[in-house]
C-alpha cells in the first residue's frame, strides 16, 4: 500500500508542478495539462482487493485536492469519489493492460471536465462555453496517454519486482 500512496503524492505534487510551469488560462490550454492524480487512481485500482482502502484513499486525496488546489469545498471529493466508483464498474467489464487503461484514464478525465462543467455552469452562471471545454480536453489528450502510459509500465514493475499481487 506505501508504494501506491507515495505513487499518489508524486501524482499529487505533479499536478501542481505542471500547472504552475505549463499555466493555462481562459485563452490557451496547455498541451501538458491533464489531472495526474486521476490517472494514478485509474493506475492503482486493479492492485486493490480491498475497495475500502482504496476509497479512504480517494476521500483523502479528494480533500487534499480541494484544498490546496481548487479552494472548493468538498466539489472535487465528490467528482473523485464519482470517479472512483465509474473506475470500479468499469474495471469489472476491461481487461487489465496498457491500453484499457489509457482509455479508462481519458474517459475519467472526460468525466472530470464534463461534471465540472456541469456543476460550475449551473451554480455560477455560464463561466466557460463547449469550445473551451473541448479545448481542454484535446489538449489532455496526449499528457493522459503519455502519463498513463509511463505510469502503468512503472507501476506494473514496481509491483511485480516486490511480488505483489493485490492490495489487502
Amino acid at each position: 500500500m506505501i508504494i501506491s500512496i507515495i505513487y499518489l503524492i508524486i501524482s499529487f505534487l505533479l499536478d501542481n508542478f505542471m500547472s504552475n510551469v505549463f499555466s493555462s488560462t481562459f485563452g490557451y490550454v496547455s498541451y501538458f495539462s491533464t489531472i495526474y492524480i486521476i490517472i494514478s487512481f485509474v493506475v492503482i485500482y486493479p492492485y486493490f482487493s480491498n475497495d475500502k482502502k482504496y476509497f479512504i484513499l480517494i476521500i483523502i486525496f479528494g480533500i487534499l485536492f480541494d484544498v490546496l488546489y481548487t479552494s472548493t469545498f468538498l466539489i472535487n471529493l465528490v467528482l473523485f469519489f464519482v470517479i472512483a466508483l465509474f473506475i470500479k464498474f468499469l474495471n469489472n467489464f476491461l481487461p487489465n493492460n496498457i491500453f484499457m487503461a489509457n482509455v479508462l484514464s481519458f474517459s475519467c478525465i472526460i468525466v472530470y471536465h464534463v461534471l465540472t462543467f456541469l456543476i460550475l455552469n449551473i451554480a455560477s452562471g455560464s463561466i466557460y462555453g463547449f469550445v473551451l471545454l473541448g479545448d481542454i480536453l484535446t489538449h489532455s489528450l496526449i499528457m493522459t496517454v503519455l502519463y498513463t502510459s509511463v505510469s502503468y509500465f512503472i507501476i506494473k514493475l514496481i509491483y511485480n519486482k516486490f511480488n505483489i499481487k493485490v492490495i489487502k
